[in-house]
């Protein structure tokens, strides 16, 4: 019976860090099933769902302790307890604004009030085209339940942007 394995890692970046992890991983016999990895401006950042039976994911939590000096990495591990699917219809939200604190805290509490599950959300601070200005974007993947109307959240999500003086786009993903 296959089990899973959380794993979340931060070091310095630089090239062949992927390569060396994923190497480890695969040379302990487990499979890298669901993973993120990004840069975040020189850091390394990553969060892996790897599956094995349970001396492979112990080889693999060995394999990777004892390599993580070596690749500039702290790692942690947890057991990943399989939770019941939720049901609802996915969403994808893109957010666009000067920036500005509280966006992200704003717009999800927003969401958690109505019950929305987020399933993935990503945020980019960069320089606008010809102005120089810091632009904020957030696009986040969402499970709205069946029970919310889609007609009112897109209303009041149009007001909360309007408060927030930003651009919020709601599509089916």
């Amino acid at each position: 019976m296959s089990e899973e394995l959380v794993i979340t890692a931060v070091g310095p970046d630089r090239p062949g860090i992927t390569s060396e992890f994923s190497g480890h991983v695969h040379r302990a016999g487990a499979n890298l099933a669901d993973a993120r990895m990004i840069n975040l401006r020189g850091r390394f950042a990553l969060v892996a769902l790897v599956l094995g039976d349970r001396q492979t994911l112990d080889n693999t939590r060995r394999v990777l302790e004892g390599a993580a000096r070596e690749m500039g990495l702290a790692i942690e591990f947890s057991s990943a307890e399989k939770a019941p699917p939720r049901g609802g219809v996915p969403f994808r939200l893109r957010s666009y604004s000067m920036d500005q604190p509280g966006i992200v805290h704003k717009l999800t509490r927003y969401l958690h009030e109505q019950g929305v599950n987020i399933e993935e959300l990503e945020t980019r601070l960069e320089s606008a085209p010809f102005m120089g200005t810091p632009v904020f974007t957030m696009t986040l993947v969402m499970l709205v339940p069946n029970h919310v109307s889609v007609k009112a959240l897109r209303h009041n999500l149009d007001e909360l942007g309007g408060a927030l003086n930003c651009d919020i786009d709601l599509d089916p993903a």
